[in-house]
């Protein structure tokens, strides 16, 4: 079992979205995927089919067999829950005195249940954040080709380093490209410094912008099922591939 975490330095690099649609792309391949929600936003319940109703999750019902939900798309999740905001300060509290608590809950579960476990976290430095780093054997640096996410991203890999330094069964993490626009002379010029400053960690595909993606959120479906041939689904296709021949390495 091989858990990831997509985590990024700044919000709306559209991390949740691409964390459903790698989970879809991996069970379609016939892995077995859970995705667990660490960011409060709780998102991925839009994403993966859940009754917009239910406020069940990770703070009220934790990690383990009986809290976690199947999707209609064939990924295994586990909300983050809708919580009132004392609810959420307690929790943080209980992980930040707790800095295994997800690793623990995690290796609980049944090995052979799943091969991969890919968490969806909040952006930037949280306790979230320290808990993924925590669990997770690898992690995917999402990121769009803007100057911001470049003027940011020595910041948080010094993070990620700090947060995994003692571990040994952390293999890094790979840095991936979200929402490239077909035509736009700075977003090429952001990854051309890229490939020149992290050629070794940069992801060999870049996921393409597409309206279609907003679309396809507003149908609570993943881009993968509501249009499998547009340009992000097929590049999301080519990361899980990528995803599953690096595990295999």
């Amino acid at each position: 079992m091989q858990v990831i975490a997509l985590i990024s330095g700044k919000g709306g690099v559209g991390k949740t979205t691409l964390t459903a649609n790698l989970a879809v792309a991996l069970a379609q391949r016939q892995a077995r995927v859970l995705v667990i929600d660490l960011d409060p936003q709780n998102a991925q319940r839009l994403h993966l089919g859940m009754d917009p109703d239910d406020i069940s999750g990770l703070v009220r019902e934790g990690i383990h067999p009986d809290s976690i939900f199947d999707s209609p798309f064939g990924v295994h999740f586990i909300p983050f829950g809708q919580v009132l905001p004392q609810d959420l300060a307690e929790f943080e509290d209980e992980l930040d005195q707790q800095p295994h608590w997800l690793a623990d809950r995690i290796a609980l579960l049944e090995a052979a249940a799943f091969d991969f476990v890919l968490l969806d976290t909040p952006p930037g430095s949280s306790v979230f954040l320290q808990q993924a780093m925590q669990a997770a054997h690898r992690a995917l640096i999402v990121l769009m080709p803007d100057a911001a996410s470049y003027a940011t991203l020595a910041k948080f890999l010094d993070l990620v380093q700090e947060y995994t330094a003692q571990r040994e069964d952390f293999y890094g993490a790979d840095l991936l490209i979200n929402q490239m626009p077909a035509q736009n002379r700075l977003g090429h010029q952001v990854r051309e410094a890229l490939y020149e400053s992290h050629g070794k960690q940069l992801v060999p595909v870049a996921i393409h912008k597409d309206a279609r993606v907003a679309e396809a959120l507003a149908f609570e479906r993943p881009v993968l099922e509501y249009e499998p041939g547009c340009k992000t689904s097929l590049d999301v296709q080519y990361l899980a591939d990528w995803v599953l021949d690096s595990h295999q390495q």
